[in-house]
Order: structure tokens, then C-alpha cells, then sequence
């Protein structure tokens, strides 16, 4: 908390930090001499403890505050986070919208899932508890609540699933069956490189250097990765000639007259939609009576590093884990490649 008159009207402003936001606000003292100003920032500190004192006695709805949360959520997630955080709130407050805070109780929140386990998924309520409870510590951060029900919360589990891997023979067979020639070089940069599709959209002409052979996936304006770090992709022979191929050029020399330019794009500069993508690639998976999706081919370029023997730690910085444990989870698809390793080892 700091006074401050360097403004043209000479008037002291009171800088303090806002409980609520987290956030430094502005409020006019409306006085130009030192003593008044500092009167209003006395009677200001009192009334900010009268308030915190009242505040718990507040009753307050979701309604109230949700606004205030989105905004932080905005300030600092990306539009992805707030488009979650958005749908959970608008979910729960379709149930307790006339219902205080500090009132909803683990029952209403097991009465919760059941209610939408009638709507969708049990992975997406889980994603709905994950962030319900981010938002409740938020709330207890702010002052509106003192405890978290949610912490008393489980989420469902979830039977693992196997995971959908290409084997060598699948992808000759689909990229020898991909006609659109495109689209076909935005596959097999899926599979050089084991990039995500919301990564592989977002590919701009500055992110590959040719010359020193790397290709970077990095957080933008309007894209973050999923680890929200930086990784770079060393471009090996078969990537080089896919992305001179896509960028249109016929050497290692790159004209950088267009660096914001996507590499794969529409009507100039129109990134592609992700959701465009898995639906077409979708397409010829059922054309071939093939199992899969577009995420299948990242599996295939990260069992394939584990099969070929790349050190678990080099292949989780290829594929932007957080955690070797993710990795690792990788190994279990190997088991008939294991299975005929081990066979191998006998006496005869």
C-alpha cells in the first residue's frame, strides 16, 4: 500500500492490493496535500478491516463471484484453461445456483457427479472436480470461504485403456493411401516428430531452421504446449525433405520474407482446425478398416524411439513429458515386442 501523485492534477492516488484479485488497484484520495491524503488511507485501512471482519458472515453464491474468477483465469491460463474452468462452473451452477458457498456440503457434490454421469463421461467429470477444486482454493484465497469440500472429494476412476498404436505396416498404408499431397506431409511430420496436432497446426516458417536443423514448439500469443515448455526437435533426414516439400523450397536455404506464415494452413494464412484434421485423418482410417486416431501416430513415433533403445530420457524430451513416469507408461505397448526379446534367450 503506497500514495502516489504523479499524475497531471497532482492528486494522491492510493496503490493497495486487492484480496479478492490478487491484483494492485488505483483508488483517488481526492486530495492534493500530503496530510489529507494520508487521513483517507487511515480511514481506508479501517474500513478495509471492517469489512474482512464482516466478510465472513457474507453470504455468497457462485453467481457472485464467478465473473471475478474467470478474469483471473483469463490473466493467467490460456483461453483452453478458461474455456474449462468456464463449462465446470456453468455445470455446477445449474445445480447450486440458489444455493450459498459455504453451504454445499460432499453430498451435494456426490449428488453432482451422479447427475451428470447422465451427461458425459467420467474422465470429463474428473477434469469438472479437478478444476471445481482449484476454484474452491481460490475461493479460500480470497477470503469467501475457509474450507475446501472438494478435498474430501474422490474422482472416479478410470479403467485404463489401451492405448491405439500404428504398427510399421499400418503407416506405409496410410500415408501410401493419403492423396491430398498437404496433408499428407502434415502426417508424417505427426510422425517424425510425435508432435500433437494442436502443436503441429502451430508450426510457423520461424519455428524451422534448416541450417542448424531444429525444429522449435514453443508457446505462443494464442498456443501453449501442454508442459508450457519449450522443446526443440533435432530435423532428421526424412523431417528435412517434408518440411523443404511443405514450405515449397528445394534447398536448406529458407527465404524468411514470411516467418509468421504457417506451415500448414489455408486461404494464405488460416491456421488449420484440429478438429478438421482428426475428422479427415479419421476418414482414411476407416477407409483402411484401421484402428486409431491422430494421436496414434505420436504413440508410433514414441514406441518406436523405446524400440529402437533411445534412453527413456531422451525420448520424454522428444515427446514433452513432464515426468519420465509418463514415459514410461509407453513401455507396456511393447509387450509382444518384449515377449519375442525374451524368447530369444534359451539354450539350444
Amino acid at each position: 500500500m503506497f500514495l502516489s501523485n504523479k499524475n497531471k492534477a497532482k492528486i494522491y492516488q492510493l496503490y493497495y492490493t486487492n484480496e479478492i484479485t490478487g491484483r494492485i488497484t488505483k483508488i483517488s484520495t481526492k486530495a492534493k496535500v500530503k496530510s489529507e491524503a494520508m487521513k483517507f488511507v487511515s480511514d481506508f485501512k479501517e474500513q478495509l478491516k471492517t469489512n474482512k471482519n464482516t466478510f465472513h458472515s457474507k453470504v455468497v453464491y457462485l453467481s457472485d463471484i464467478k465473473e471475478e474468477i474467470f478474469r483471473y483465469v483469463s490473466d493467467n491460463f490460456t483461453k483452453n484453461t478458461l474455456s474449462i474452468y468456464k463449462n465446470s462452473l456453468r455445470n455446477f451452477e445449474k445445480l447450486f445456483k440458489d444455493k450459498p458457498l459455504k453451504s454445499i456440503t460432499v453430498k451435494d457434490i456426490e449428488n453432482f457427479k451422479n447427475d451428470r454421469l447422465k451427461a458425459v463421461s467420467k474422465v470429463t467429470i474428473n477434469i469438472e472436480i479437478i478444476t471445481l477444486r482449484a476454484t474452491f482454493n481460490l475461493l479460500i484465497k480470497w477470503g469467501f470461504i475457509s474450507e475446501n469440500v472438494f478435498s474430501e472429494v474422490n474422482k472416479f476412476k478410470i479403467e485404463e485403456k489401451k492405448r491405439e498404436c500404428f504398427t510399421d505396416s499400418e503407416i506405409k498404408l496410410i500415408i501410401n493411401n493419403i492423396d491430398d499431397k498437404d496433408f499428407r506431409n502434415l502426417v508424417l511430420v505427426a510422425i517424425y516428430t510425435g508432435c500433437r496436432v494442436s502443436e503441429i497446426i502451430n508450426i510457423q516458417y520461424s519455428d524451422v531452421d534448416l541450417s542448424a536443423r531444429i525444429l522449435t514448439i514453443g508457446n505462443k500469443e494464442n498456443f501453449n504446449t501442454k508442459s508450457k515448455r519449450i522443446r526443440n526437435i533435432p530435423i532428421s533426414d526424412n523431417l528435412n525433405t517434408v518440411l523443404c516439400e511443405a514450405m515449397g523450397i528445394e534447398t536448406n536455404i529458407i527465404c524468411l520474407n514470411s516467418p509468421d506464415k504457417y506451415l500448414f494452413s489455408i486461404r494464405g494464412n488460416i491456421k488449420l482446425n484440429r478438429d478438421y484434421i482428426t475428422r479427415k485423418f479419421k476418414k482414411y482410417l476407416r477407409k483402411l478398416n484401421i484402428d486409431g486416431c491422430f494421436h496414434s501416430l505420436r504413440h508410433y513415433f514414441i514406441t518406436s524411439l523405446i524400440k529402437s533403445g533411445i534412453n527413456l530420457n531422451y525420448v520424454k524430451e522428444l515427446a514433452g513429458h513432464s515426468e519420465i513416469k509418463t514415459t514410461m507408461n509407453y513401455i507396456h505397448i511393447l509387450s509382444n515386442d518384449l515377449r519375442e526379446a525374451v524368447n530369444k534367450v534359451n539354450l539350444g
